[in-house]
């Protein structure tokens, strides 16, 4: 007769193995808590806040927040677009945007303009885009601009070709989606001929060609703060060569302009009237930026000068003026009062 066999011989080897029911559930509630860490991670890293908190990128979710995108993540734009089931992925991708920007941070190589590529951010692909818009849309401009949307779009081959500003455009040239800038890398260029870069080519005739900002009262002795913090725009309609004969001298400044002579200084000494054109108002324009001394209201420079002279000695003075001009000057008043 066989025994039958009771609790203690199934533990006669050890430790009492698990069901597989409980090794199942074990798996399962592991696998879904790494799955809603991974997504809280995914959630919490693609918030643009994340992007925001380096100081290096004030300007560009600014830009970004005043956009038509504001509303869309950075990451949606900025990283691989990839489908939720491949969570790791994505999470490598963030990982190495990440990385890369605190690096930055860290080195304090990060450029602060908005109008320039991050060097290793590759431009945006189409499949980016592609994600929201549909290829196949009409395609209208707000901005009654005359353009074939489907041809341009067959022809260059890329959303970015001409949507280069699209989320974070730059103060100066407003929130088109297609800025002028643009359409002058093939407009009007001798690689295009066939490109033309008439106006009417793209504007209706209607079109009022003038910027507003050209016709405030102040603009043309304000033109100058826009000019330097963004010249493309000028250079859409103006060639270098018209800011020049207007201003009767090179414009921009070249480089060491400030510094003296060779420099301001020559060509002021040649015309001054050139300076006066955006450099007036006062008795005395060049003592506003050349002596600490210089009161305006009492008169010019030549009048207040002795004192200065006396307190600090002529060596300052001879880093602008020869020594002749002391004497030069000097005498003829010497002359003149003496007749």
């Amino acid at each position: 007769m066989v025994a039958e066999s009771g609790p203690d011989d199934a533990e006669a080897g050890g430790v009492r193995a698990p069901k597989p029911r409980a090794w199942v559930r074990m798996a399962g509630l592991i696998l879904v808590g790494v799955l809603a860490l991974g997504f809280a991670v995914d959630t919490v890293t693609s918030s643009p806040r994340i992007c925001g908190s380096c100081h290096e990128m004030t300007a560009r979710v600014a830009s970004w927040g005043r956009s038509a995108h504001g509303g869309i993540a950075c990451v949606t734009c900025h990283q691989t677009p990839r489908p939720w089931f491949a969570l790791p992925l994505r999470l490598a991708d963030r990982t190495r945007l990440l990385a890369r920007d605190v690096a930055r941070h860290a080195s304090g190589d990060y450029p602060d303009q908005i109008d320039y590529r991050v060097s290793g951010a590759a431009p945006m692909s189409d499949d980016v885009c592609l994600q929201c818009h549909d290829p196949k849309r009409k395609a209208t401009s707000g901005f009654r601009i005359i353009i074939d949307h489907v041809a341009h779009a067959k022809r260059n081959g890329s959303c970015v070709s001409c949507h280069v500003r699209t989320a974070h455009p730059v103060d100066t040239r407003g929130a088109a989606l297609s800025l002028m800038s643009a359409c002058f890398t093939c407009h009007g260029t001798a690689r295009t001929p066939k490109a033309s870069g008439r106006c009417d080519l793209c504007h209706p005739s209607d079109y009022e060609l003038k910027p507003a900002s050209h016709k405030v009262a102040t603009w043309k002795n304000g033109h100058g703060k826009v000019a330097l913090a963004d010249l493309k725009q000028c250079e859409l309609c103006h060639a270098k060569s018209t800011c020049d004969a207007c201003h009767g001298i090179e414009m921009p400044h070249p480089m060491g302009w400030s510094k003296g002579r060779p420099g301001h200084g020559d060509a002021a000494k040649k015309d001054r009237t050139v300076c006066a054109k955006c450099h007036a108002g006062t008795p005395d324009m060049c003592a506003m930026c050349h002596h600490d001394a210089y009161v305006p209201a009492k008169g010019t420079w030549r009048e207040q000068h002795a004192s200065d002279v006396r307190k600090r000695g002529a060596a300052f003075c001879f880093e602008c003026h020869a020594d002749q001009d002391c004497v030069r000057c000097h005498m003829k008043m010497f002359v003149e009062g003496g007749s």
